[in-house]
C-alpha cells in the first residue's frame, strides 16, 4: 500500500515539476534555468504548505492547496507541453553530441531514479520504524512536532518539506527529492558554466559538480544540506541574471531562495547575507543605486505577497518559538569558536585538509600496490605541521581527513583541487563579476573557520561553496588550456567516480 502512496507522491511532485519548467520558459528563461528554478520553486512551495499546516496544526491547507495546484495545472498547463517536448529534444541534441559527459549525466540520473522506485517496492517495510517517522510526531500543542524528545519544536525549511513524504511514514527520497535536487544543481552549473564556456566544457564541469561523492550521498539520502546548497546555487544563477536582465520576478525569487537555505545548520544562516551583499555590490557597480529603485518599486503588490514567504522561510518564527521555550536558537546546542583569530586560521587550515579526499578505494590501491597509506600521511603531516602550532584551538572534535567509502563522504579527488584553483585564478586575473563571487565565498569560509568550532560535520559547511563555484572551473580551463583529448580524460575520471559513488551508496542502502 505504502508503495503506491510513494508512487502517487512522485508522479504528483513530477506533475508540479514540469508545469514550473513550462512556466519559467514562458518567461524566458533557458532550459537549464527553467528546470532548475522549478525544483527550487516546488520545493519552496511544498515547505510553505506544510509549514502553514503545522502552524495551524491541521493538515486541510496543504490537502487544499495541493489539490488546488493539480487541478489548475490540468486544466491549464497540458496545452503548454509540446512545446517543452520540442524544446526537450533539442537538448537531447546538445546531449548527443557531447556523448560521454551527456550520456553518463543521463544514465546517472536514470540509475538513481531506479533506486527511488526500488524504495517503492520495500516502502511497505518501513514506516513502522524508519527514523523518519519522528517526522510525524502529533498534531498537539497547535501543530508542534515532538521531534526531540518531549522537547516540541517546529520544523525548518528543508524538515518541512520532508514532512511531504514523513506524514505518510516514507523516507525523504521516497517522491525523488533528492534526484530532483541533483539534477537542478547539475542544471545551475550548467547555466551558469555557459556564461563562460560553450556546451562541451559547461557539461564538463555540471559532471565535475554531480560526480563529487558527496552531493552523489546527499542525493540518495536527501537532507537539510542538499537543500540548501540548491537554494544558494540557484541564488547565483539569479544574481546573473539579474545582472543581464535585472527584473523584479527574479529579484524577489532571490530573496525568497536565499531565505529558504536556512536549515538546521548555524552557518546556513550567514550564506543568506553574503548572498544578498554580493547582488548588492555587483548590482550597484553594474548599474548604479537607481535601478534598485526602480527594481524595488515596480509592481509593489506582487512585492507585498512574497512577505508572508519570506517571513516563514526566515524561521522567525522557529527561532521565536525556541527561545521562548528556552531552548538554543536552532533547537540543538551548536558548538562555538571560543578561540578566535587562532582558532579560524586553524579550521582554514582543517577545512583544506578534509578537501583532499582521494577516496577510499585509491586509499586502499595505494596501500596494496606500494604500501603508501595516505590516510596515515595525512594525519602525519598534520600532526607535525598544525598540531604544534595550533594545538586544540578552535577544535569540537577529532579531525579525521576524509576518505570517501570509510564513512564520511568528501568531494572526490579532483574537484576541490580544480575549483579551488579556478576561484585563485579568477580573483587574480578574472572579470570583476568573478572577482566580486570569489570574494563573497572567501568571506563566507572565513565566518564559518570563525564563528562554528571544528567538528567531523564541519563538511556540509563546504557543500554550498563546491557546488557553487564549480561553474569557475569552465573559465579557468578554456579551449586552447584544456583540448579536446584531456576534456575527455577528465569526463572519464568524473564518469568512473560518479558512478563509483552511485554504487557505493545503493551498497548502503541495502
Amino acid at each position: 500500500m505504502m508503495g503506491w502512496v510513494a508512487l502517487g507522491l512522485t508522479v504528483e511532485t513530477a506533475v508540479f515539476t514540469l508545469a514550473g519548467v513550462v512556466w519559467f520558459m514562458s518567461m524566458g528563461y533557458t532550459l537549464a534555468e527553467a528546470g532548475a528554478g522549478a525544483v527550487v520553486t516546488v520545493f519552496m512551495a511544498i515547505s510553505l504548505v506544510h509549514q502553514l499546516s503545522l502552524f495551524t496544526g491541521s493538515p486541510l491547507p496543504a490537502f487544499i492547496l495541493e489539490t488546488t495546484a493539480l487541478a489548475a495545472i490540468f486544466l491549464l498547463g497540458l496545452r503548454r507541453l509540446p512545446r517543452l517536448f520540442r524544446t526537450l529534444e533539442s537538448a537531447a541534441g546538445v546531449m548527443r553530441r557531447e556523448r560521454l559527459a551527456g550520456l553518463t549525466i543521463a544514465t546517472a540520473w536514470t540509475v538513481m531514479a531506479s533506486l527511488v522506485g526500488l524504495g517503492w517496492l520495500s516502502a511497505d517495510r518501513f514506516p513502522a520504524a524508519h527514523p523518519w517517522n519522528a517526522l510525524v510526531g502529533t498534531w498537539a500543542n497547535g501543530g508542534i512536532l515532538q521531534l526531540v524528545g518531549s522537547d516540541p519544536i517546529l520544523p525548518l525549511n528543508a524538515t518541512a518539506l520532508f514532512y511531504h513524504t514523513a506524514r505518510f511514514g516514507l523516507e525523504p527520497n521516497a517522491c525523488g527529492f533528492g534526484l530532483l535536487a541533483n539534477m537542478a544543481v547539475g542544471l545551475s552549473t550548467y547555466a551558469l558554466a555557459r556564461r563562460y564556456s560553450w556546451p562541451p566544457m559547461a557539461l564538463t564541469v555540471s559532471l565535475m559538480v554531480l560526480s563529487m561523492p558527496r552531493l552523489v550521498h546527499l542525493a540518495m539520502q536527501p537532507s537539510g544540506e542538499l537543500v540548501s546548497t540548491l537554494a544558494i546555487v540557484y541564488s547565483l544563477v539569479l544574481v546573473y541574471r539579474l545582472l543581464e536582465q535585472h527584473r523584479t520576478a527574479d529579484l524577489r525569487f532571490f530573496i525568497l531562495c536565499i531565505l529558504f537555505c536556512i536549515h538546521a545548520h548555524p552557518m546556513s544562516i550567514a550564506l543568506a547575507p553574503v548572498m544578498a551583499i554580493l547582488l548588492l555590490v555587483v548590482m550597484i557597480r553594474r548599474h548604479g543605486w537607481l535601478l534598485w529603485r526602480e527594481l524595488i518599486a515596480e509592481k509593489p503588490f506582487l512585492t507585498a505577497l512574497i512577505l508572508l514567504p519570506a517571513l516563514i522561510f526566515s524561521q522567525i518564527p522557529v527561532f521565536t518559538l525556541n527561545l521562548a521555550h528556552g531552548h538554543p536558537l536552532f533547537g540543538a546546542a551548536i558548538a562555538f569558536d571560543n578561540d578566535g583569530i587562532l582558532g579560524a586560521a586553524a579550521n582554514l587550515i582543517r577545512y583544506l585538509f578534509i578537501s583532499v579526499d582521494p577516496t577510499q578505494p585509491v586509499q586502499q590501491m595505494l596501500v596494496w600496490l606500494v604500501g603508501l597509506d595516505l590516510k596515515r600521511l595525512l594525519l602525519g603531516v598534520y600532526s607535525a605541521v598544525v598540531a604544534p602550532v595550533f594545538g586544540l584551538a578552535g577544535v569540537h572534535g577529532a579531525f579525521l581527513p576524509v576518505f570517501s567509502g570509510s564513512g564520511r563522504m568528501g568531494f572526490g579527488p579532483l574537484a576541490p583541487l580544480l575549483v579551488l584553483s579556478a576561484m585563485t585564478y579568477a580573483l587574480l586575473h578574472g572579470p570583476r563579476r568573478l572577482k566580486a563571487v570569489g570574494v563573497a565565498w572567501m568571506g563566507y569560509l572565513y565566518l564559518a573557520a570563525l564563528v562554528v568550532a571544528w567538528d567531523p560535520d564541519s563538511l556540509s559547511d563546504l557543500s554550498p561553496l563546491y557546488a557553487a563555484n564549480g561553474f569557475i572551473v569552465a573559465f579557468y580551463l578554456p579551449p586552447w588550456r584544456l583540448r579536446r583529448r584531456g576534456m575527455r580524460l577528465l569526463q572519464t575520471a568524473f564518469a568512473l567516480l560518479l558512478f563509483w559513488a552511485i554504487a557505493y551508496g545503493a551498497f548502503l542502502r541495502v
